[in-house]
């Protein structure tokens, strides 16, 4: 699904009234006709209150819609000067076709009363200064109404800026907030959540394909997730799924580098090799699929030139959850790393995570060693020890920051939280999946092994880590409904049985 803010919104507007030739008004009459068609059926009486704008003219072209079937259909119009072209095109047809148009703030009570459901669409996504007046007076009725009557917006509640999420002042609270073309960057601001009520996203009659060169930042939808697929031959031999190389874990965090095999190889890699402290005797246990190299801490050289056999065998390395930040764990870290090609000469992939980004902030000179083909996986904190950058000004910048550094390090970042950003530096995918009740130890060693399996079995880091980030999400979003906390195994126990699903097999 494209996502998109003000200025993404104005340009696909643009490109279809000048390139692809769809005059405004059809456009809004589309517009009207895909909101309509998500009202019930069973709703009789309707008032719709309309800005000047753009906004209210959809409200206008909606009202024509409902009369013209028949239901009951009253217009509250803020003002008639000074309105937008297509604005006042709808409103002059409403007025000729007969429908009931108020003006006076002091009838909007009674009006209220008489409706059993309130469409509004007073600004629309341009707002960016605070509301005050007559439309703060509005907007308050509409919200005390909303406690008895269903609320529609149109675009977006009037109130939210369509970039930042920020209510300017007050906010209309809809109980039904119907999109158009693109899901609003604003939307993801955790903080509206109340206001947005359902939110569903609507075509106007433009084909995504004709305009997806005017975006590259989307929402991860089910449908999206089942295009990355890559389907498996039915002659293929676990060789073709992905040699994946796991150091991951160390005395006293053993269980990090257990759950990022056990995710990993549930995932589907063809074959999954811990690298691990020669005391660890909990692997086998916990992954019998998983091959083990052991490894003596108390003295690691003995172990580096084995190592680098087991390097060029690999397709896919993970490193990181679990192993601090040791001068032995620095070590293997570098080894690890300083390999770009495998003994077919391929391309190394790596899925980098917790203590090898804290390890990669400390050595900068290390970013080199990694471009063009690695995954980093930070949290915030993480994030900001990366980039120099505290978590707040991160949380306001996220889409700049995120895809900058990207860009600048040429590597695929994941930030992890709340709709979980991927980015290449290009393109840049929001997770719509996951919950706060999946915020426990172990979640971001389980995501790694989703991740470097993925990208085992040829599934490029991009993609890789959108489908990872989705299907990690999703196991948790099903299984909240049936259980108060998810913890990884949770996750892991149910990731073939949700691939199977995600992708339809």
């Amino acid at each position: 699904m494209l996502l998109g803010g003000n200025g993404t919104t104005r340009k696909i507007d643009n490109f279809a009234i000048n390139n692809l030739k769809i005059p405004s008004i059809v456009l809004m009459e589309n517009a009207a006709i895909s909101f309509v068609k998500h009202i019930d059926e069973n709703e009789d009486s309707f008032l719709i209150i309309c800005g000047k704008g753009n906004n209210g003219g959809d409200g206008y072209a909606i009202a024509r819609q409902l009369f013209s079937k028949g239901k009951n259909v009253k217009i509250f119009c803020i003002s008639n000067e000074n309105m937008s072209n297509d604005c006042m095109i709808n409103y002059e047809i409403c007025k000729y076709m007969g429908i009931e148009i108020f003006y006076k703030i002091e009838e909007l009570d009674k009006l209220f009363f008489e409706c059993n459901v309130v469409i509004e669409g007073i600004f629309g996504t341009g707002l960016n200064s605070e509301i005050k007046g007559i439309y703060q007076e509005i907007i308050e009725k509409i919200n005390t109404a909303s406690n008895n009557k269903k609320v529609y917006s149109i675009d977006i509640p009037s109130g939210i800026n369509g970039d930042t999420g920020e209510i300017m002042g007050i906010s209309v609270k809809a109980d039904i907030t119907i999109s158009f073309v693109t899901y609003k960057k604003g939307f993801l601001n955790p903080k509206i959540k109340d206001f947005l009520g359902k939110i569903i996203t609507e075509n106007i009659g433009l084909n995504e394909t004709s305009i997806n060169h005017l975006v590259k930042e989307y929402y991860l939808t089910p449908d999206m997730v089942k295009s990355f697929h890559i389907k498996r031959d039915e002659d293929s031999h676990k060789g073709d799924f992905g040699k994946v190389l796991i150091f991951a874990g160390s005395s006293g965090f053993y269980g990090a580098g257990n759950i990022v095999a056990k995710s990993c190889v549930r995932t589907g890699a063809g074959l999954t090799t811990v690298i691990t402290d020669k005391n660890n005797f909990s692997l086998n246990i916990f992954v019998p699929e998983a091959m083990s190299f052991p490894i003596n801490f108390d003295n690691i050289n003995e172990n580096l030139e084995k190592l680098e056999n087991e390097i060029l065998n690999s397709d896919i390395i993970a490193i990181g959850p679990g192993i601090g930040k040791s001068h032995q764990a620095f070590s293997i870290f570098q080894k690890l790393i300083n390999f770009e090609k495998n003994n077919k000469g391929n391309t190394i992939k790596l899925v980098l995570d917790a203590d090898a980004l804290n390890l990669l902030a400390e050595n900068r000179e290390l970013f080199e060693k990694i471009r063009n083909r690695s995954v980093l996986t930070p949290h915030l904190v993480e994030f900001s020890r990366l980039t120099g950058f505290s978590p707040e000004v991160i949380n306001k910048n996220k889409f700049e920051i995120t895809k900058n550094f990207a860009k600048k390090y040429e590597a695929t970042l994941l930030l992890k939280g709340k709709n979980t950003i991927i980015t290449d530096g290009e393109r840049i995918f929001v997770n719509s999946t996951g919950n706060s009740h999946m915020a426990n130890g172990g979640m971001g060693d389980c995501l790694t092994g989703i991740i470097c399996s993925l990208a085992g079995q040829k599934y490029d880091l991009m993609k890789s880590a959108s489908i990872g980030a989705y299907l990690h999400g999703k196991i948790a979003d099903e299984l909240v409904r049936r259980q108060y906390a998810v913890n990884a195994t949770d996750v892991i126990d149910n990731i073939s049985e949700y691939m199977n699903k995600i992708f339809r097999i």
